[in-house]
């Protein structure tokens, strides 16, 4: 007889995330999750195998939410990272710190949560019943992170990436030889845009022109790199050179700066939630400027109104099976996806392990939550079916 599985949350009880993954099982008629904190989980290293090892044996399907949004979590994934005083961190609010380090010490913690729960806690449970799956797997959930890595798995359906560079006069040195002379610049592992930058150089006049989310703060100890709610725009050689000099030693890759396609007077892209293999919800960000980012201060546009012919449907529905296609151990992503202003097939920009946060936005009466909740659910039945 099937039985309903447990559910187990990884992430900040404080954020609106556990809230909202809480409220949608009760929705679904599901227990509460157990709620393991990243912050207990840092600070003890056995704490995984004390908690799931007080769960029945029954199936267990553990969700992974984003760390972000909680300093004292960030210091210690830094600390996992090897940064020796990163418990002295002072929180300054916005300040971008060493994002390698950061995603070393997140893809240390990911393959650490996969050991314990794959391992140890299967090994105790062994001939007992009791099965364990992800809504999205740890590995994959560092390979969508990581930018590069997530554009080598979806080689054929995202921008490709120019030659890795370690430096501004790398950079330049490249782009003077360039016919085409736009480009974005995005951090390895980062999201909600930041240390994004769209660049521009022209060649009749040697110019050259920046729009970024990073802003310089100098100061005694040195320059400080912050995320700004304003993008910012830098025409000084100097100062562009200085930012990219940043990104570049942190780790960053290069994509043409493709134009979006228009509604209205803006440019827009689509957030869209893969689910199940399925497109589901969707939005489009409109934005006058590079960046589309909703939390810069665009604005949302139900896609609806763009009125996209259904062979552009088709083709989203297509590129959104395919992506899913390549990560078989995973539920869901949010996908960011640009339609070529100047005709050509839908492009993917990015996969989002945690881009389902879309509050107020439903799908067939379905919040992103509920929706995923259903579809885990669906495929633990039919997984109990084939047994």
């Amino acid at each position: 007889m099937y039985k309903s599985p447990r559910f187990v949350l990884i992430g900040n009880p404080e954020n609106r995330r556990a809230s909202f993954f809480q409220q949608a099982l009760q929705q679904a008629g599901q227990e509460p999750a157990l709620v393991i904190s990243y912050l207990d989980m840092l600070d003890n290293a056995d704490l995984l195998n004390k908690l799931t090892g007080n769960l029945p044996a029954d199936d267990i399907i553990v969700r992974i939410e984003s760390p972000g949004e909680n300093f004292e979590v960030e210091k210690r994934i830094l600390a996992l990272g090897g940064l020796e005083d990163a418990l002295d961190l002072e929180d300054q609010r916005g300040r971008i710190y060493h994002p390698r380090l950061w995603f070393k010490g997140f893809t240390c913690l990911m393959t650490s949560v996969a050991k314990q729960f794959e391992q140890d806690w299967q090994g105790r449970r062994g001939g007992q019943g009791g099965q364990l799956s992800w809504f999205n797997h740890p590995a994959d959930i560092v390979s969508m992170f990581d930018k590069p890595a997530c554009k080598k798995i979806l080689q054929p359906y995202t921008l490709p990436v120019f030659p890795v560079f370690s430096c501004y006069e790398e950079f330049f040195s490249f782009v003077r030889e360039q016919q085409y002379c736009r480009f974005f610049i995005k951090l390895n592992s980062s999201s909600s845009a930041s240390g994004v930058v769209a660049y521009e150089y022209n060649k009749t006049n040697g110019r050259e022109l920046a729009y970024s989310t990073v802003e310089v703060v100098s100061g005694m100890d040195g320059d400080r790199y912050f995320n700004s709610l304003k993008v910012k725009k830098y025409t000084s050689t100097g100062m562009i050179g200085n930012v990219l000099d940043f990104l570049f030693e942190q780790g960053a890759l290069v994509e043409r700066w493709i134009p979006k396609a228009r509604h209205e007077d803006s440019s827009y892209d689509l957030r869209i939630m893969g689910i199940g293999g399925q497109r589901r919800h969707a939005i489009a960000r409109l934005s006058r400027g590079p960046m589309t980012n909703l939390h810069l201060g665009n604005q949302r546009c139900a896609v609806d109104e763009l009125e996209l012919s259904s062979a552009t449907w088709a083709e989203i529905d297509t590129l959104v099976g395919q992506c899913m296609q390549a990560f078989p151990r995973s539920l869901y992503a949010g996908l960011d996806v640009l339609i070529p202003r100047d005709g050509g097939l839908p492009v993917l920009l990015e996969a989002n392990a945690f881009g389902d946060l879309l509050p107020n936005l439903l799908h067939h009466g379905e919040s992103t939550y509920l929706a995923e909740i259903n579809a885990v659910l669906k495929r633990q039945k039919e997984a109990y079916a084939c047994h």
